[in-house]
């Protein structure tokens, strides 16, 4: 009887610490992929920052700006690969990531040499971008949130 009482007691504290465990895993891993939200979310702020400076400067450094489109690339395969990865994504969030990530496919592409030449077209695509990228919620001087429910009102404000 004492022995059963002891591996009683035993279990009890192994699943205690079990789900104490899994509690905290599933707190960091929302933890971890709101971050990343956040983290693409000031990737776009800073792009609309960069396309201003740039035009504000006569466009004598637009690679800059090519890079940081390749972030925000980067930023929503990384959020969607993380979210599929550890089951946090939902369809429409996974839905919007994809619309997020069609809309970026339009603009040109960094190829990794500083010598990239915009034309008149490109550039001025890039100043509509900006103008839609603080219009949407994404700009300097502007709040944006953490949570989904403001993330994709604003993937639907700059898409549309």
């Amino acid at each position: 009887m004492k022995t059963k009482n002891i591996m009683i007691v035993i279990s009890i504290l192994f699943n205690v610490v079990l789900f104490t465990y899994i509690y905290w895993r599933e707190s960091h891993l929302k933890e971890m992929y709101s971050n990343l939200s956040f983290g693409l979310q000031g990737d776009l702020v800073q792009l609309e920052s960069t396309i201003e400076y740039q035009n504000n400067n006569k466009w004598n450094d637009e690679n800059v700006v090519l890079e940081k489109i390749e972030d925000v690339r980067e930023g929503i395969h990384q959020l969607m690969v993380t979210g599929i990865n550890v089951g946090m994504i939902t369809k429409s969030q996974e839905n919007d990531l994809w619309t997020l990530y069609r809309y970026f496919a339009n603009f040109p592409t960094y190829t990794g040499f500083p010598n990239t030449k915009l034309e008149n077209n490109d550039i001025n695509k890039l100043i509509r971008l900006r103008d839609d990228l603080r219009s949407a919620g994404w700009g300097t001087n502007l709040g944006y949130s953490s949570d989904w429910a403001s993330f994709s009102m604003k993937i639907e404000d700059l898409t549309n």
